[in-house]
């Protein structure tokens, strides 16, 4: 079993989509993956490019928003950081594909990373 580990960032983000979106099924949405990661199965894709000196990986994984009816493609993006050798999952920020202004960039996953799990 691995251990799914929400960053500040993470929760933050999720708090800004339920209290400024009004996104109040986040938390049932995003739940099918973050067990499918406990699980160990590092759904989604890999993001390439990013040049992190560890031994992790970033993926990133769609889902659903369910406030929106609008399926995976419209739905949310979940940035997460694996490390295999110790089985932990750092979910390090979600956002909304519609909210250009809040994608990430890949030096802020980098520094995500850096922050949250070295």
């Amino acid at each position: 079993m691995y251990e799914v580990i929400p960053t500040e960032r993470f929760e933050k983000d999720v708090k800004y989509y339920v209290k400024k979106k009004g996104f109040v099924h986040i938390g049932t949405d995003i739940k099918a993956i973050t067990d499918e990661l406990e699980k160990g199965n590092l759904v989604g894709t890999e993001i390439p490019g990013l040049k992190i000196a560890t031994e992790g990986h970033t993926f990133k994984v769609r889902s659903a928003n369910s406030d929106t009816k609008m399926g995976q493609s419209n739905g949310y993006r979940i940035i997460y950081y694996a490390i295999r050798d110790d089985e932990e999952v750092y979910l390090l920020t979600i956002y909304y594909k519609k909210d250009d202004n809040r994608i990430p960039t890949n030096q802020e996953i980098i520094e995500l990373v850096e922050s949250y799990c070295m």
